[in-house]
């Protein structure tokens, strides 16, 4: 079995969390026999560096920023896939997409929090492969996302047509769960289930690489940049407060590990650590932004966690490792609350505001650190059940006849649709 992998893997500005999920999808395929996979990239360079070269990487599509453009490409490619050739012009994009899926028996939109009004570009994007995909009968899978919340009313039909394409969706997180049965009622492959990279492949002793770790017990902070309109300043002396305290409450440094920046810009997560760092009291090494192995191994061999991202959660969930999560907004209260919630843990998740607001810390925000959450002792048998699904469904003809047949009589339609319009110009 042939399957392409739609990740938002390849950007200029590396993103630990989306690269891991990636890392995660191929060793799951590989592990139960599926080592022919396309990898769907913004730069192929940059992905066979990661990945390496045997691994094969065909560009993905890039869709516009503004949702009236992005609403009208999608509805061109959906145009193209209608038989309609000259909807988009020859030198598109989309028609070498077109060619490699057709290479492909199955394609599997791995995990990710991008199925949101907020990233719509990147809904539409995955809304167009899943497309795509299905009118050339090729199955399709969703693994382990976040869903909304926030989603207008055109967003709302095009992630609901999105579901309903696949014949399996693995959902984060309970409140993500309920939203696509709302959205895509009667849909039987909803599934909940944990994030793709709760089981990564471990780099050989990443600390000998890595200059400043220290030798003992110590915290790993990944602090995402605050979102225009917040104080920057402010927000990062909120967020030293919270850092030198838990410091002083096990008694151990700091390390900054950034998730999301340009290597060797110094932007993104390593700017704002480094204004955190002018305000903190407790030692604290900043490394530059490491590649997503290194990133995860290192994060689950911390003594604690302290984020305002996803993926530490996970990593420290999966590592049985305390965590310590600021939420900065509706959208990553949800991620987080669900990421801690999968893990059985039952932890405050205070909002980046209340953090900024309160005149002193509120003890329960450091609770996390006293507990001992121990790795669950089910999580290899969940996530093996899990995949061992995936590439059940991956591999399934159920179901493909009969939405090729919906896809046909779809193209029908708008087939006589274009020709009355023609008629009625004349």
């Amino acid at each position: 079995m042939r399957v392409a992998i739609q990740g938002d893997i390849g950007q200029p500005v590396y993103h630990v969390g989306d690269e891991a999920m990636a890392h995660a999808a191929v060793a799951e395929l590989a592990a139960r026999g599926v080592r022919d996979v396309v990898l769907l990239t913004r730069d192929i360079a940059h992905t066979h560096a990661h990945f390496g070269t045997h691994l094969e990487a065909a560009r993905t599509l890039t869709f516009p920023w503004e949702p009236v453009d992005r609403e009208r490409y999608l509805g061109e490619i959906k145009a193209v896939m209608a038989g309609d050739k000259d909807a988009l012009p020859p030198h598109d994009q989309v028609f070498a997409v077109i060619e490699t899926l057709r290479t492909v028996d199955a394609l599997l939109i791995a995990g990710g929090g991008n199925m949101n009004s907020r990233y719509g570009w990147l809904l539409y994007e995955r809304a167009a492969m899943a497309h795509i995909a299905i009118a050339l009968g090729k199955q399709v899978v969703i693994g382990g996302q976040t869903i909304g919340p926030r989603l207008s009313d055109t967003d709302r039909g095009t992630l609901a047509n999105l579901l309903r394409n696949a014949s399996l969706v693995g959902l984060r997180e309970d409140h993500s769960l309920a939203l696509a049965r709302e959205l895509a009622p009667g849909h039987t492959g909803l599934r909940t289930c944990l994030d793709d990279a709760v089981i990564l492949p471990d780099p050989t002793a990443p600390e000998a690489n890595v200059e400043g770790i220290p030798a003992g017990p110590w915290i790993a902070a990944t602090i995402a940049s605050p979102e225009p309109g917040i104080d920057r300043n402010a927000a990062a002396l909120a967020y030293a407060r919270l850092l030198d305290a838990a410091a002083t409450h096990l008694d151990c440094p700091i390390v900054l590990l950034a998730h999301m920046s340009t290597p060797g810009a110094h932007d993104g997560d390593e700017a704002f650590h480094s204004d955190i760092a002018r305000h903190l009291s407790a030692p604290a090494t900043q490394p530059p932004i490491m590649d997503a192995l290194t990133t995860a191994a290192l994060t689950r061999r911390a003594g604690a966690v302290v984020t305002s991202r996803y993926h530490p959660v996970v990593f420290a969930g999966a590592a049985g490792i305390p965590a310590v999560a600021i939420a900065p907004d509706e959208y990553s209260h949800v991620r987080l609350t669900g990421a801690l919630d999968r893990f059985g843990l039952d932890a405050p998740v205070p909002s980046l505001a209340d953090l900024m607001d309160a005149p002193t810390l509120d003890p329960a925000w450091l609770a996390p650190l006293d507990a001992d959450p121990g790795a669950p002792t089910d999580l290899d048998a969940a996530q093996a059940a899990w995949w061992d699904t995936v590439v059940a469904a991956l591999g399934s003809t159920q179901g493909r006849t009969a939405k090729l047949a919906r896809h046909w009589m779809r193209s029908r339609r708008h087939d006589l649709r274009r020709l009355q319009e023609r008629v009625t110009r004349r």
